[in-house]
């Protein structure tokens, strides 16, 4: 008795309608790994200039949480010094790790003769913009 009687005598091909034969379908056809291909392609590079974008916000977010410090520290120095005349000074930070920092001050007058109005700002450059952090103290 043969066994392999009203099956197909190769087991990659089946029979098809109308009598044709056709591939078995139990695997892609090389466009559909080509297009599975290029769409994970798509996916990876967004996902990279995702991380990419991120890194950037990260180093924004630290830079501006030095200058607000610095900004605070300025602004506490000025404030404990007792200074009730009109003034606009600059300087840059002493600190090796600051030294892309600069701070500028302006104590002015406001309508109330007893009020003065601190401004403290610190400035820095990131990329090719300017940045800056500016705090303001009625005193």
């Amino acid at each position: 008795m043969n066994h392999n009687e009203g099956r197909p005598l190769t087991p990659a091909l089946s029979r098809g309608g109308r009598g044709r034969i056709r591939p078995n379908s139990n695997g892609f056809t090389l466009l559909e790994v080509m297009v599975a291909v290029m769409i994970l392609g798509f996916v990876i590079v967004s996902l990279l200039g995702l991380k990419n974008r991120s890194m950037e916000d990260v180093l924004l977010a630290e830079h501006m949480t030095s200058a607000t410090l610095l900004a605070k520290r300025v602004m506490t120095d000025t404030l404990l010094a007792g200074t009730t005349v009109p003034l606009e000074e600059d300087g840059e930070f002493p600190e090796e790790e600051f030294k892309n920092y600069t701070w500028k001050k302006v104590i002015a007058p406001t309508p109330l003769p007893s009020v003065m109005e601190v401004r403290v700002a610190v400035l820095w450059k990131e990329g090719v913009r300017d940045e800056q952090v500016e705090l303001v103290s009625y005193e």
